[in-house]
């Protein structure tokens, strides 16, 4: 049986998605929007931050919880 993390939306009703950086509304932590599998099957969007100790799938936190301030992906010039 494999499961598929639900997806999430940010603050302004945006869907999160893979590479975008994260500010959570409620403590101001900074994560990572990663795509991982485990090896249990479970296979989706995860938050990460190792300098915090950060790793939670992403449907743990609530819609709305986090607020897009970028993505990893997008380079300037």
């Amino acid at each position: 049986m494999t499961k598929k993390i639900e997806p999430r939306v940010d603050d302004e009703g945006t869907f999160i998605k893979k590479h975008d950086v994260l500010v959570n509304v409620n403590n101001g932590e900074v994560v990572l929007v990663i795509d991982t599998t485990n090896q249990a099957g479970v296979s989706g969007l995860a938050v990460e931050n190792r300098y915090a100790g950060i790793g939670d799938w992403l449907d743990v936190y609530p819609d709305r919880a986090f607020h897009i301030v970028g993505n990893a992906d997008t380079s300037i010039g």
